[in-house]
């Protein structure tokens, strides 16, 4: 596995990249509603993964409006393609080798018994954010047996208004705290992955009856 390298100089600089260049030039507006600040630490974040955007939009909002020290699960490929992640506080998980995918999951606990944020995408790949139902690998039950602590689930919607250029919006919803030892480790993944389903309809029901969120944060 490749581990995290976080280096602040990178980080604000990436994030002042992003801000003034890469997100205006790409998306008409990104904002993030509902429970926007961290919970007592540690604690996991959970995402549903649609688009190569997803962990970009995320780092920008954790760096501009969540304090802490947030790192977060990439495929072992990505990250050797995108190696500047490691950066930003990104490490990798290999899923075709088990004792590689052991070795992600001890290195996370390590990060939350540090104190730390740890985002996940449990469903493991890039899916359109339309696919029903959703389905988690059962790595977030084997990581909550091992640190039972807090779970922020957070989506993502992508759409389209009367710009050109696309709106980004991601919605953070109430930590959940639950008593993870007591489920099995595929009922905890099931149990998830049907309460950020449910967050995901809603949120999307949301924008297509044209309710407008009143953002609490404007990331750009």
């Amino acid at each position: 596995m490749i581990q995290a390298e976080k280096k602040r100089w990178f980080i604000k600089l990436f994030a002042a990249y992003q801000r003034y260049y890469l997100l205006p030039r790409n998306f008409e507006r990104v904002e993030a509603t509902g429970h926007v600040h961290v919970p007592e630490k540690p604690a996991i974040y959970i995402a549903n993964h649609s688009s190569w955007w997803d962990g970009l939009l995320i780092f920008q909002a954790t760096e501009k409006h969540l304090e802490g020290n947030h790192f977060m699960l990439m495929a072992q490929e990505g990250l050797e393609t995108y190696r500047f992640f490691r950066k930003l506080g990104a490490f990798s998980i290999d899923k075709s080798r088990i004792r590689d995918v052991v070795a992600s999951l001890q290195y996370a606990r390590q990060l939350l018994e540090a104190g730390s944020y740890v985002w996940i995408f449990p469903q493991g790949q890039i899916l359109h954010q339309d696919q029903r139902p959703y389905f988690f690998e059962t790595g977030i039950g084997y990581l909550l047996h091992q640190m039972p602590v807090p779970v922020v689930p957070v989506t993502l919607h992508y759409h389209f208004g009367e710009e050109k250029k696309p709106i980004a919006s991601i919605h953070f919803g109430e930590p959940i705290q639950d008593d993870w030892e007591k489920m099995t480790r595929s009922s905890v993944s099931l149990y998830l992955s049907k309460l950020l389903e449910e967050q995901a309809d809603e949120h999307k029901q949301t924008i297509i009856g044209g309710k407008h969120i009143e953002p609490q944060e404007q990331i750009c």
